[in-house]
Parts: structure tokens; C-alpha cells; sequence
């Protein structure tokens, strides 16, 4: 069995997520999800000494940039070794 590797080029603390609320996009008369409930994500958190942190959300076939609101609303951080929220 071969894993996939995801190719990650931004700056910041790389952690993971998990969807808290399943996010959709309509193209032309299908409706497909970008992210889903419950699933894992990789993502990078950018903080360049800013008054807002980004957040950048790698998914199968999107990413997503977002704010640290925004992210919050749609994701929480787990512990990589312990899958426990943060």
C-alpha cells in the first residue's frame, strides 16, 4: 500500500485538523464537497508577527486560506500523537 504525500510550500507551524462542518461548492448543477465532517486535514498556520494568523487547509482535490474566525467555525486542531482536539 502506497502513501500519499501531500507537497506542502507555505511557511508556518504544520499541524492537522479536523472538519467540524462539512463545506460544499455547487459547479454548474453538482454539488461536491471541499471538505468533510470528521475528516483529517493537513494544514499550515501563518503568523508573520501580523494582527491576523492565517490558516491554509489542504484538501484532496481544494485548499483553502482562511482566518483564524473563519477557521474556527470549520476546523479545530488535534494533537498529532494523541488525536485529541487542541
Amino acid at each position: 500500500m502506497r502513501k500519499e504525500v501531500i507537497t506542502i510550500a507555505n511557511t508556518g507551524k504544520r499541524r492537522v485538523c479536523r472538519c467540524i462542518k462539512t463545506m460544499n461548492i455547487v459547479i454548474g448543477k453538482e454539488q461536491r464537497d471541499l471538505f468533510t465532517k470528521g475528516q483529517v486535514y493537513d494544514c499550515v498556520i501563518r503568523d508573520s508577527g501580523q494582527l491576523q494568523v492565517n490558516y491554509k487547509i489542504y484538501g484532496k482535490e481544494f485548499d483553502l486560506s482562511c482566518t483564524k474566525e473563519e477557521f474556527e467555525e470549520n476546523f479545530v486542531l488535534i494533537n498529532k500523537k494523541t488525536g485529541v482536539r487542541k
